[in-house]
């Protein structure tokens, strides 16, 4: 799975612009100012039982808030859905959460099917997530919308791409995300960058293992389809949720 500290560089430490919270923890504001918080659901994991489905996106919000070092928050980060083995069927991401006690920020982990990805409540904005792919175009898992609900749906030959970005803006600047590339399709299946959809895994008659692409941060696994034996295919695996910290100012 492609983890976030793959796309900014160094070791995924808090810094005074950009908090990234991984795990579930009571966090605390280094510093009085305002910021803007993204929290992102996990993602379901790919399929590689009766068919091509792989999983879809979690939910997506983001709002601008007043942060006070004397408020703590309380921080829930969903895991991605892991495949409980080979032939196995999608598996739900977990919902991340963000709450001071009166601001409460939910995006929902994707479901069990490749048409139920998670949705978001809270926040200035909150979009639902990219749908996975279905047999009939072999596609891969979802993204996840940071633009407009859905907007991550899968796409034909591979996973989904996020957005462009939110607004415009540049990756990480000026309280923006900007997701990076789907996974592509085939016997050995890409991986999704971040908040993108892995790419599905097809092979016709072998005695080797088909993997599909795990999803980036919030985004769909890939299918995993074999012909030869149920016991060679694993779907991907769907990407952990996260929640996003960006200062906009500091007093």
């Amino acid at each position: 799975m492609s983890n976030f500290t793959d796309f900014i560089g160094g070791g995924g430490a808090a810094t005074l612009e950009t908090i990234v919270l991984t795990t579930s923890q009571t966090w605390t504001p280094p510093a009085n100012g305002t910021a803007r918080i993204h929290v992102i659901g996990g993602g379901a994991s790919g399929a590689s039982s009766g068919g091509y489905w792989s999983g879809a996106a979690g939910g997506y919000c983001r709002k601008n808030v007043t942060l006070s070092t004397g408020t703590n928050w309380t921080i829930v980060v969903g895991s991605g859905g892991t495949p409980t083995g080979t032939n196995s069927a999608i598996v739900a991401g977990g919902n991340s959460s963000a709450t001071d006690g009166s601001s409460t920020l939910t995006a929902n982990g994707a479901g069990t099917s490749q048409t139920s990805p998670g949705t978001a409540s809270g926040g200035d904005v909150n979009y639902t997530g990219g749908q996975g792919g279905n047999g009939d175009t072999l596609r891969g898992g979802g993204a996840v919308s940071v633009h407009s609900s859905g907007s991550g749906n899968a796409v034909v030959g591979g996973g989904a791409s996020s957005d462009a970005g939110v607004d415009g803006f540049v990756p990480l600047g000026l309280g923006q995300l900007i997701g990076g590339s789907g996974g592509n399709q085939g016997h050995a299946a890409g991986n999704g960058g971040f908040l993108s959809g892995g790419g599905g895994a097809f092979r016709s008659d072998s005695n080797t293992l088909t993997v599909g692409g795990n999803g980036g941060i919030g985004a769909g696994g890939g299918y995993a389809y074999n012909g030869s034996s149920t016991s060679k295919r694993m779907g991907g695996r769907g990407g952990d949720g996260i929640v996003i910290v960006q200062y906009l100012t500091v007093s």
